[in-house]
Parts: C-alpha cells; sequence; structure tokens
C-alpha cells in the first residue's frame, strides 16, 4: 500500500492508469464481431463451450488491458477460465494464475493437468490439495534435473558431516569446516539456480494472491495475470501480484452479485454510516475505494461501465424453477437452464428414490407466518455439543422452524435421498447449533453450514432456514441480496425454504418479490405444530 502511495510517474504504465480510472480501457478492435476476424475462427479446445463461454474467451483475449468474467452461480466459470489459459498459451504468453485460498488454486491446477500444460504452483506442500502436489515448486526442486546436481551435493555435505564425528585430529576437523562451508555456499547457489530455472521456465505459475508476493516471483515478467474468484478476494490482495512482478493485463473472473470477502472490521463499530459504507462501492476521486469490502472487481466495474465485462450466461447447476428468481432479480433474466438441468428432479438421481411430495418437487416453501414459529435471540456465549462449541453473540434462532426442517430431512432421506447429498444452511450461527444438535448425530453425513460458508458449494437437495419471524418485521442480514443470491443457488434439483412470508415479505423490495415468487411458483405448504413436534423429533 505504501509503494502504491508513493507511484512515480513513470511506473504509471497505461495498464496501471486503468486500473486507478486515470485512463481508459484501450478500445476492442472494430472487427471484433465479423466472422473474418482471427478470434472468430479460433480452435477451442473443448468443444462443450456454449456461446456466451466462448464469447468471453475472444473478449479476454481481444482486450487490452483488462477484462471482468461476469460467472453467476453453476455457469461454468473456472470451466472457461481453463480454455481461457489454454488459448492464452496457443499465443505464446507466459501467466501468472492467483485466487484468494489455496483451494481455488488448486482446483485449476487439477483441471489443468489432463492438459499437459508446463505450469508451476507456488505454496507450502502441506496447504496444497495431494493431487497438485507433483506441480508444485517443493517437490519440483527434488525431482527435476537440475534437482540432481543439487542433492549430489546435498550427499557430498551429509558425508562431510559424517567425517567430522569420525576424526579427532583438530587441523582435519578444521579443513574438513572450511570445505563444508564452500559445499553449503555451493548448495544454496545451485539450489536457487534450480528453483529460479523452474519458476523462470514455467509458461503458467500458479499462487494464491498473498502467496504471489514470495521472492520467488519478485520482478519476474509475466504478460497476462488471472485472477479466480476476484469477488471473493480484497482488493488489496490482488495489488500483491500486480506490484511484485511485471505485467500489462489483468483478468478477473468472478460474480460480484454474491458474497464479498468477509470483512471483521469497520471504520466505526456499529454506525449506521459504516454498515452502509460496507455495502455500497465509494470512491474518492483516484477510483481508489474507501473501503475493505468494496473489491477490484467492484471498484472496475464501477469505473469502467459494463464494456469491461462478459457475462457467462447458461447455468449448469439447477433446475429451471430454482434458477429463474435469482436470473430476474438479480442478473436481469439473463440465464438460461441447460437442457441436461432444466428439469431435472430428486426423481431423476442415479438410485432408487419413492416418489413423494417432496422428491417430485424442485421448490417447496413452508410458509410459517409467525404465531407458533417465532425467533429468539440467544444470549452471549457459546453452545456446545453439536454446535461444536459456536460463539452466537446475539445471533438468532428459531426451535420450532429447527423442527419443522428436521421433518423436512426426515422425509426426504426416508423416501431414498442419501444424506451427503443433502444440505441445510441458515444465515445465523445459533440456528446452525440447534440444527446440529437435532440433525448431526441422527444423519452423520448430512452437510450443515452458514449460508455463507456454502457459497462455492453444491449439492442435490438443499434446504434453507432463514428464522426471522417477528411481530417488528425485522430481517437483519437476512436482507443482504447476495446472501439470499449465494442461499438459493446451490441446489440442484430440490430448494426448500422455510420462512415466515409475513416477518421477510416486509423487509425490503428485494424480499418482497422473492415472497411472491415462492408463493407462486413453489409447491406452498402451511405446517401445523403438532405435526413438527412427533414422537421422531
Amino acid at each position: 500500500m505504501t509503494r502504491l502511495q508513493n507511484f512515480s510517474d513513470q511506473e504509471y504504465t497505461p495498464f496501471m492508469r486503468v486500473l486507478f480510472g486515470q485512463g481508459s480501457p484501450s478500445p476492442l478492435p472494430s472487427d471484433l464481431n465479423d466472422p473474418s476476424n482471427t478470434l472468430h475462427k479460433l480452435e477451442f479446445k473443448d468443444p462443450s463451450l456454449n456461446d456466451s463461454q466462448k464469447e468471453a474467451i475472444r473478449f479476454a483475449l481481444a482486450s487490452r488491458e483488462v477484462a471482468l468474467i461476469h460467472g453467476p452461480p453453476g455457469t461454468g466459470k473456472t470451466h472457461t477460465l481453463i480454455e481461457l489459459i489454454l488459448q492464452l498459451l496457443k499465443q505464446n504468453l507466459r501467466l501468472l494464475v492467483c485466487g484468494p485460498s489455496n483451494i481455488s488454486v488448486d482446483n485449476i491446477v487439477e483441471r489443468l493437468a489432463s492438459h499437459k500444460v508446463n505450469m508451476i504452483r507456488l505454496g507450502h506442500p502441506a496447504r496444497l490439495l495431494p493431487s497438485v502436489l507433483n506441480h508444485s515448486l517443493d517437490v519440483l526442486t527434488r525431482t527435476s534435473e537440475a534437482a540432481a546436481l543439487v542433492q549430489d551435493v546435498r550427499k557430498e555435505m551429509d558425508d562431510k558431516q559424517a567425517s567430522i564425528r569420525k576424526t579427532r585430529n583438530g587441523r582435519e576437523k578444521r579443513q574438513i569446516y572450511t570445505e563444508l562451508k564452500e559445499l553449503r555456499q555451493e548448495y544454496r547457489e545451485r539450489e536457487r539456480g534450480c528453483v529460479n530455472n523452474l519458476v523462470g521456465g514455467s509458461k503458467v505459475v500458479l499462487a494464491t494472491l498473498h502467496g504471489a508476493g514470495g521472492f520467488h516471483l519478485k520482478g519476474q515478467e509475466f504478460d497476462v495475470v488471472i485472477v479466480d474468484e476476484a469477488s471473493q478476494a480484497l482488493e488489496a490482495q490482488c495489488w500483491v501480484p500486480l506490484l511484485w512482478v511485471k505485467a500489462n493485463k489483468l483478468v478477473l473472473a468472478g460474480d460480484h452479485l454474491q458474497l464479498p470477502p468477509t470483512i471483521k472490521s469497520l471504520n466505526s463499530k456499529g454506525s449506521k454510516a459504516a454498515k452502509k459504507a460496507a455495502t455500497t462501492i465509494d470512491t474518492d476521486s483516484s477510483g481508489i475505494s474507501k473501503t475493505l469490502e468494496t473489491t477490484l472487481f467492484d471498484r472496475l466495474l464501477a469505473l469502467h461501465g459494463p464494456s469491461i465485462k462478459r457475462m457467462l450466461t447458461t447455468q449448469y447447476r439447477m433446475h429451471e424453477a430454482i434458477m429463474r428468481f435469482p436470473s430476474d432479480a438479480l442478473y436481469d433474466s439473463q440465464l438460461i437452464a441447460a437442457d441436461s438441468v432444466k428439469a431435472r428432479l430428486l426423481t431423476g438421481l442415479p438410485y432408487e428414490i419413492q416418489e413423494t411430495e417432496d422428491t417430485k418437487e424442485p421448490l417447496v416453501f413452508w410458509d410459517t407466518q409467525g404465531g407458533d414459529f417465532p425467533e429468539k435471540i440467544e444470549d452471549e456465549g457459546v453452545i456446545g455439543k453439536g454446535g461444536k462449541g459456536m460463539s452466537l453473540g446475539d445471533s438468532k434462532s428459531n426451535e420450532a422452524e429447527a423442527a419443522l426442517v428436521k421433518m423436512h430431512v426426515n422425509n426426504l432421506i426416508a423416501a431414498g435421498v442419501k444424506e451427503d447429498d443433502i444440505a441445510v444452511i441458515t444465515p445465523y450461527n445459533a440456528q446452525l447449533a440447534l440444527l446440529a444438535g437435532l440433525l448431526k448425530e441422527k444423519y452423520p453425513q448430512l452437510e450443515l453450514g452458514s449460508v455463507d460458508g456454502f457459497q462455492g458449494r453444491e449439492k442435490e437437495a438443499v434446504i434453507v432456514s432463514t428464522v426471522r419471524s417477528n411481530s417488528e418485521h425485522e430481517v437483519g442480514f437476512l436482507g443482504e441480496k447476495r446472501r439470499l443470491n449465494v442461499a438459493m443457488t446451490r441446489p440442484k434439483r430440490h430448494l426448500c425454504v422455510v420462512g415466515d412470508s409475513d416477518t421477510i415479505s416486509k423487509g425490503s423490495a428485494f424480499l418482497k418479490q422473492w415472497m411472491e415468487y415462492l408463493e407462486e411458483n413453489a409447491d406452498l405448504r402451511y405446517p401445523n405444530l403438532a405435526d413438527v413436534y412427533t414422537d421422531d423429533q
């Protein structure tokens, strides 16, 4: 950050000026949509790519300074990035590929491995997936040809160490120590040379955003920096590779309509201004964001408008009825369900499932309408047992709603749905702890999680416990569109929403829209408290 603040005029390349809003991105070639343009004659490695994915790849290849690939849930964003990387390699370009987490980077390494790409993964081996270790710097420095020379010196050093222990002559010991000192220096030089050769000779280097700031990459030159899961990365993280290496182009892939990175500290604790700042894109005259929650993806979109972005529009995850509301409310009705998924139900799973009122419905809404299903505020403290010592603070829970969730889970499993194909998610830790106490012992393979923690995941069936039910119609952070977007886009075949439409619909215009959609399009059910608390509960 200090370096950015002290940038000299010479360091402000046209690329940097675009990132700061001091210059506009170079216009795309006027003949980009002309069939005679070379980009239209691209031979794609993956024949299954859809039109929006091909368009995003052409756009990223044609852009001079920056390109955003907007990938809504289930649209194959990483799939598209793999093809983009292969196309850039065909142009003999050198790439630095980053992500905010080890898992986001390892995911790309795994997918590139089958294409025999000349790549190297930087990072501590203990934090990498076992499947990518063969591409890690740590392993390659032990197994490459250059590594053999280093190991020879290492063996010679070990032999010298052994001979010191055997000799009693002081002069001989001093002589061996001198030789050992020289060998150590030679070892360090050879090891450094080996690492530099491996990293410098790789066409694709992969690292987390933090890891890209290691000494191995300082001053290295790359043609393109690619950041996956860019909407989950702090802007400060993204500047680590951009300042540490030399690059002229940036490709960001993400979805700014899902949850941003978690920020635990706001400028003024608890103030309305701080909360407002955390959910708006607030920049000063230089285009630098004033809040940590504003990502680089957000800021560049606000600076340069939608012309620097291409959206992927075919989704391969959800039944059409599950997808329709987020598409209409958040993605300008542009999402299309692929033919292979648009009508799939739990009854179509590749194992025996009974056809019941649950398994034949893609969308179910249990409308508790308050009354018998009130929320409660947990006292500050910790819930143990199934909640695993979870700190609750003033988190909300809803006991009757949790019992209703358990009833629905029981019904799905009784119909034959496997435990590990079902997830139960909720925005509140207190409710998560309550659900864990009710369900974890009976169904150990069932996945329980917070909405925020489930971002990037998917399951065949997802049950969402919304919790809020009160006479003041307060919805708290349930009112965050991006959190709800994550919640409602995790399932493939079955989404069950449990909540109080009376409370939720009064929370915001977006929530009112959602409740109206569920009432009109879901299998609408009104629970009876006596049925919820059965003997099994």
